[in-house]
């Protein structure tokens, strides 16, 4: 008589289609994982690098400016502009009067009379915006001038 085999004595190694498979979404996941990590990281990296390139701008800019609307201390202009490009960086500033006022009133010893000084300082309200590859920058400040006698 003749004997089948039995599979118990048939060993087969390998791995089955189900063990492949997981194995496979397992991979594929985890470098879907790692590769959005990565471009996360890229992209935070490329906007910190725009803000440095507008903060190294600005002291350069505000100086220019501030002088420009110091240049101004004489005329009756009550608004002012100016825009430019430096570094590759745009940008754009504009000028509101929002007070023009004399100095205090003083003694004047020769007549005994307080006298009012002519009107000499004006205080601007400045919106300067900065624009660098789609990254745009807002700044508010307040900037003083005054007229030479």
């Amino acid at each position: 008589m003749k004997r089948i085999p039995s599979l118990k004595n048939n060993k087969v190694t390998g791995f089955t289609l189900i063990e492949v498979l997981v194995a496979s979404v397992i991979l594929f996941a985890s470098i879907a994982t790692v590769s959005m990590i990565y471009r996360g990281a890229f992209i935070s990296s490329e906007k910190a690098n725009n803000h440095m390139v507008i903060s190294g701008v600005l002291p350069a800019t505000l100086a220019n400016m501030r002088a420009d609307i110091r240049e101004q201390g004489n005329s009756n202009k009550t608004q002012l502009s100016d825009s430019g490009n430096t570094w590759s960086v745009d940008y754009k500033w504009t000028a509101k009067l929002i007070s023009h006022k004399s100095a205090p009133k003083r003694f004047d010893t020769s007549t005994g009379e307080f006298v009012t000084p002519k009107k000499k300082y004006k205080l601007w309200q400045v919106e300067l915006v900065f624009e660098y590859k789609g990254l745009m920058k807002n700044y508010q400040l307040r900037e003083l001038s005054w007229a030479s006698d």
